[in-house]
């Protein structure tokens, strides 16, 4: 049993509810609940119960057992001196508060239907990547389109939280913090890692002192990479002698990257790492305060015109140094741009929202997710064949939330279509 099968239990008032008392025999009578608790703390906040004639006002805590308070370390955290109710599956210990106060205990192993244990029991035991797939078709619509909104929700905090991890360690920076996500996202996937290195060991503002020389920029982009160390041709001399003179002014030869480090395998050349790099020297020359730009735009065109850019002459015929293309390439794809759009710009504006605690950000990001086509990809298809179709970026992005984060967890009591399996 999972302690998420307690919360499940006092959540919906799951369990026999007549003649209640505590283990010590006290009569209890719940009024609320209390509110489910996500962050740290007591598991259910600001709950009003009787127990034996006295009104009581506070928080709930829920375990297996009741000694699991003890191994919490609860006992010496004062967070938890206004819990008044401990609902354990099996008491097995008297408990007591920081303050002293021991604890009212209401047990519930004896007060739950063994058949709800069982619906319970065949989905988070069940060997299915998607657990509910042999009932999927049982849940209503309406179940299964509330979970898409919450899990949707719940995918851009949780970006937001790696973006505000990285704007820490950019202490406070968000120009930068945008351009090392802009980055990493330019790598799509097969070289994120490599372009979010790159970012890190050239600073933006340095590249920002170059945005109307698009040689000198296209010098530092390559340069960093690695890319000019062997100068196969023309253009690679060029931008080398130019990049020799860069690195030597803003000491920057001892942080440059190796070639060896990208890769290229499986790749079309359209998509070589030579290629994405002459694209985001070109992005980075024309839109030289992107961050405001993504934060700000008004509609869906104006964010973009930020991406209607054209590399420069010699990667216009090339896919990689003194290699030709037999094929004329400007700037980036409608697709590669979406990917952008999702996973860089909604993540920010999520970010924004709980940096600045303004909500607005966050129905923003929504609203641009939901102008973006939806991702094509397994787990779309899984979903897909389900019958469960993303009609936008927002409704995909959840559908990979739902997947990774619940199904795979066998988080289904957190699931709402979980729990209206249950509760059928």
């Amino acid at each position: 049993m999972r302690e998420s099968f307690l919360h499940f239990i006092w959540q919906f008032q799951k369990f026999d509810t007549i003649e209640l008392s505590t283990v010590e025999g006290k009569p209890l009578q719940i009024f609320t609940k209390g509110q489910y608790n996500t962050d740290a703390g007591p598991d259910f906040l600001n709950a009003k119960l009787l127990i034996d004639d006295i009104t009581w006002y506070g928080h709930v805590e829920l375990h297996l057992k009741s000694s699991d308070w003890n191994r919490h370390k609860h006992q010496y955290d004062s967070a938890y001196d206004n819990v008044v109710l401990h609902v354990v599956w099996e008491h097995d210990l008297e408990v007591s508060c920081k303050n002293g106060q021991v604890l009212s205990v209401l047990e519930l192993q004896d007060r739950i239907a063994p058949e709800l244990l069982l619906k319970c029991n065949q989905l988070v035991k069940s060997p299915e990547k998607i657990p509910c797939v042999s009932q999927f078709d049982q849940v209503r619509d309406i179940d299964k389109q509330a979970m898409i909104d919450y899990a949707g929700v719940a995918r851009l905090k949780q970006k937001s939280e790696s973006v505000l991890q990285r704007l820490e360690k950019n202490k406070g920076d968000w120009a930068e913090t945008t351009f090392q996500l802009l980055a990493g996202n330019f790598g799509f996937k097969t070289n994120d890692h490599a372009f979010l290195k790159l970012a890190e060991s050239v600073n933006h503002k340095t590249l920002l002192k170059h945005v109307t020389r698009p040689d000198e920029m296209e010098a530092l982009i390559f340069g960093m990479a690695g890319f000019l160390v062997d100068r196969e041709d023309g253009h690679a001399v060029l931008l080398g002698n130019e990049f020799d003179y860069l690195s030597k002014k803003y000491r920057l030869t001892d942080l440059c990257m190796v070639r060896a480090e990208w890769k290229y395998l499986r790749l079309r050349p359209g998509n070589f790492p030579t290629v994405r790099l002459a694209q985001f020297a070109s992005f980075l020359s024309k839109n030289v305060k992107c961050f405001d730009r993504f934060l700000h735009f008004e509609n869906q065109t104006e964010l973009l015109e930020l991406f209607d850019f054209e590399v420069s002459d010699y990667w216009k015929v090339h896919y990689d140094f003194g290699k030709k293309s037999s094929r004329i390439k400007r700037g980036i794809g409608r697709s590669s741009i979406d990917l952008i759009l999702i996973n860089t710009v909604a993540p920010l504006l999520a970010a924004y929202s709980q940096y600045t605690n303004d909500d607005q950000y966050m129905q923003k990001a929504i609203q641009l997710l939901q102008l973006v086509q939806p991702e094509n990809n397994n787990i779309i298809r899984m979903w897909e064949n389900l019958e469960l179709k993303a009609n936008d970026a927002f409704e995909s992005q959840a559908l990979i939330g739902l997947r990774n984060e619940f199904c795979l967890k066998k988080k289904c009591l957190s699931c709402k279509i979980g729990v209206s399996l249950i509760n059928s």
